[in-house]
């Protein structure tokens, strides 16, 4: 079976050229597999073929004909790569049948393989058969097509969106999550600092790690740091020590140990326990997100088209009557849909549909939910009481979202329940109400209170974002969970019961001439004037190249007094090989000023980047910096100097991860949540488009430090820089993986010996184009190119090989192969045989 890779282009030198020759060879290998999959013999035009002298003058066509009709894959069962409109759907095991009027293969699409890659029955011209019969997917769906690859064993499918579904759109079925494999890792990040000023110096070191182990679908997690503060105390400590599992099933997730309580209905608490949530990533992309319903009425078989400002969406066809469009993936929290109504007659009917969301308003029928029983194990230390949560939400009809929770421990208990809704072009708001009893001990007695707070977003016509506006008000004897273990035992950070708090988020895009950004809190508490309040204020816009951003924010308390900072960066990008942007800073704070000015960029791998910056700090004193940065394949390292008038300072980081598994240790840069530990049998120094600069080590492993849970991952090989001596015979995976899993990617690949043969007839005369070189098994090396060049990958350095050809008829000859006489050059063996009948 040929094998096909990715592979820069030879640099062609005077001893390479030889080998173009082979580049038609390469295409008719390609070409050969491709054909497998038309239902009808192709016809090729073999005009561009140039033959060599004494060769029949329709040599070429038979060439071409004949790898048409070579067929390497018999009919049968095989595990198969379904791929949907570019996107991979998963590995099926599909029927590879004999195409009909051709000598090709092609796969039989049953009706549940199509409704389980998301066909749109409602869309079809006639329903799906209930038997397991093949269908005739074009011919059931207008302009769909497939098309088999047998050497890839892929099956590509292009199907019209409308006639796809759109609750299924990205998600893939609980049953090819993988929880991958058995591993344990250490992320680590370490700095240190030294410092001098005059006749005293000061050094500090931290160390921060992260680990986790992983054994079957458990995983093991738990966060430590060591550090040693200026005057050489050192202090170790340890938090978030948990063990969790997904639970597909029940589309939710088990944690016990340290971890936080939900935090959508009561505040979010640490603890030490058990949680029971659901996971909201695990639903398809559409039902993640709130979306309105869109419901009317047909008069025939009409088309229904959906456009969300202005931009069409969705597309579907719908039956007389009644009709229901639940499936809207919108992304965006706010907007205004305009709904196409095409009768078969040719009428059109428009609809206007207004929407809003806010984050707590879910899809009509999906479930949220949390269950946590625990020890409260806040900072303070004050504590540690039992208590138990649990909250539900459902989205429900007429855009509506329900919600509350039940909260418990022995000296507090609580209740809440709320409402959300999409009022349309009026924006969305959510309303709900906390009835709480605290005992606050023998000084303070027991109290009694609720708490009211309401939520509102929308998006206007002036391109203005509400993003979130809230408001809760408590009366005086409401007191939260943690405002009652802190007022129990006096705690002197206490600053009293929370009476009000105010938070909104407001975004404004002005087109062609930047952005406003702002965001507000503040907190009133009774029986105290104290009030805490904070904004930040950010305007960005651009003068040609020149980026300009104006800033601001404040922080009040009236405690504490006043302190406000605003300020101006600047930010021009250099043509210079040296320095890629040039910046200037100017801030103010509490009456002083403090300026920078800096240049940096980075090499052009991208690997190292680098700073250097003049600074005058608000009491006018001068200093300068230089930072470096360097992103390598095994970790993270960063270096920095300062120096001033009367002080200075050198400091080091450095961050990484060290991976265990069953086949040794990788190491690698900073792992996220899930990850994957890719594996290149016997291949070092291939890397994964998109992930970083990493490339497989002498045992061909690396780390991909991000992967999304429960969805698609492709991991394509970058094979820019490959020797000629690995041979990949896969080059794309996919993984889906469970939250939290490090998934081990394998892929198809060997080490192989480079052949460039020149191969001769006994009459000296090349073999002609098109010819298929085989190995003693049968299976195909490569199709021998114009002068009888042919470009071979073998595994064993000695061996028999074949060459079958049609020359009116078919025709057969031999050679032996012996890499240790032959020339190398280039990494590749060269060499001219004369090929025996």
């Amino acid at each position: 079976m040929p094998q096909f890779e990715r592979r820069r282009p030879l640099q062609l030198c005077p001893r390479f050229n030889a080998l173009m020759p082979i580049v038609g060879s390469t295409l008719l290998l390609a070409a050969a597999s491709a054909v497998q999959a038309s239902p009808r013999s192709p016809l090729f035009d073999a005009a561009f073929m140039r033959q060599s002298a004494g060769q029949p003058i329709n040599a070429g066509h038979q060439a071409l004909q004949g790898l048409a009709a070579n067929a390497p894959l018999a009919p049968g069962r095989y595990q198969v790569e379904v791929v949907v409109n570019l996107v991979a759907a998963g590995s099926y095991e599909l029927a590879l049948l004999r195409a009909p009027q051709g000598s090709g293969l092609q796969a039989c699409l049953t009706a549940d393989l199509l409704r389980a890659l998301g066909l749109r029955e409602q869309a079809l011209r006639e329903p799906l058969p209930d038997d397991t019969r093949c269908v005739d997917l074009p011919n059931l769906v207008p302009q769909a097509q497939a098309q088999l690859d047998p050497a890839q064993l892929r099956l590509s499918l292009s199907i019209p969106q409308i006639a796809l579904r759109r609750d299924l759109a990205g998600s893939v079925p609980s049953e090819q999550w993988d929880p991958g494999i058995n591993a344990a890792f250490i992320n680590y990040q370490a700095n240190a600092q030294h410092s001098s000023r005059q006749n005293s110096s000061r050094s500090s070191q931290d160390l921060y790690l992260n680990s986790g182990i992983n054994l079957g679908a458990w995983q093991l997690r738990s966060s430590q740091a060591l550090r040693q503060g200026l005057q050489g105390e050192r202090r170790w400590t340890r938090s978030n020590t948990y063990a969790r599992r997904d639970l597909p099933g029940l589309r939710a997730s088990l944690t016990l140990g340290e971890t936080f309580s939900d935090g959508e209905v009561f505040r979010s608490l640490p603890f030490t326990g058990a949680l029971l949530a659901s996971e909201h990533d695990m639903l398809p992309d559409t039902l993640q997100s709130y979306a309105p319903v869109v419901r009317g009425v047909a008069q025939t078989r009409a088309k229904l088209e959906v456009l969300h400002n202005g931009y069409p969406i969705y597309a579907t066809y719908v039956a007389p009557g009644p009709y229901e469009i639940d499936d809207l993936n919108l992304g965006a929290g706010h907007g205004e849909l305009e709904i196409v109504l095409t009768e078969a007659d040719g009428q059109v009917r428009r609809f206007i549909q207004p929407y809003a969301s806010l984050g707590n308003l879910l899809r009509e029928g999906v479930w949220r939910y949390n269950a946590s029983y625990g020890r409260y194990k806040g900072a303070e230390q004050l504590a540690s009481p039992d208590f138990w949560q649990a909250t539900l939400a459902r989205g429900g009809g007429w855009s509506t979202t329900l919600y509350g929770g039940l909260m418990g421990s022995d000296h507090y208990q609580a209740g809440a329940m709320g409402i959300g809704r999409d009022l349309g072009s009026l924006g969305g708001v959510s309303f709900d109400i906390t009835h709480a009893r605290s005992d606050l001990g023998e000084r303070h007695g027991k109290v009694t209170g609720n708490s009211f707070a309401a939520r509102y977003g929308k998006s206007f016509s002036s391109n203005t974002s509400l993003r979130f506006a809230g408001y809760r008000y408590s009366t005086e004897g409401y007191r939260d969970f943690d405002e009652v273990i802190q007022q129990r035992h006096d705690a002197s950070g206490f600053m009293g019961n929370r009476r009000s708090r105010l938070e909104a988020s407001v975004y404004q895009n002005f087109t062609g001439s930047g952005s406003l950004s702002l965001t507000l809190t503040q907190d009133d508490y009774w029986n105290s004037s104290y009030q805490r309040r904070q904004y930040q204020a950010q305007y960005n816009t651009r003068f040609g190249q020149l980026g300009v951003n104006l800033f601001a924010s404040q922080a009040l308390s009236s405690q504490q007094g006043p302190s406000r900072v605003f300020g101006v960066s600047l930010s021009l990008p250099l043509d210079s090989p040296r320095y890629r942007t040039a910046t200037f800073d100017m801030q103010h704070s509490n009456g002083a000023s403090s300026q920078r000015a800096s240049l940096g960029g980075d090499l052009p791998d991208n690997r190292l980047n680098y700073r250097v910056s003049a600074n005058r700090d608000q009491q006018r004193r001068t200093s300068g910096a230089v930072s470096l940065g360097y992103q390598g394949e095994l970790a993270s390292l960063g270096a920095g100097y300062t120096q001033g008038a009367d002080f200075r300072s050198v400091s080091l980081n450095a961050s990484g991860t060290l991976l265990a598994h069953s086949q040794g240790l990788t190491l690698g840069n900073y792992l996220g949540e899930t990850a994957a530990l890719v594996h290149v049998p016997g291949v070092e120094g291939v890397g994964v488009q998109n992930a970083g600069k990493a490339r497989t080590n002498a045992q061909g492993y690396l780390l991909v430090p991000y992967l999304r849970p429960y969805r698609n991952n492709t991991l394509i090989l970058d094979t820019d820089d490959l020797g000629p001596d690995a041979l990949i015979e896969t080059g794309t995976l996919q993984l889906v993986p469970l939250r939290g899993a490090i998934v081990k990617a394998t892929f198809a690949a060997r080490k192989v010996t480079r052949l460039v043969l020149t191969l001769l007839q006994t009459d000296g005369r090349p073999l002609p184009f098109g010819a298929t070189v085989k190995d003693e098994q049968g299976h195909t090396l490569a199709v021998v190119g114009q002068a009888g060049q042919a470009l071979v990958a073998i595994d064993a350095s000695e061996q028999a090989l074949r060459v079958d050809w049609h020359d009116q008829r078919p025709q057969q000859c031999a050679f032996d192969i012996d890499v240790a006489h032959m020339r190398q050059d280039g990494g590749y063996h060269l060499q001219t045989l004369h090929c025996q009948p």
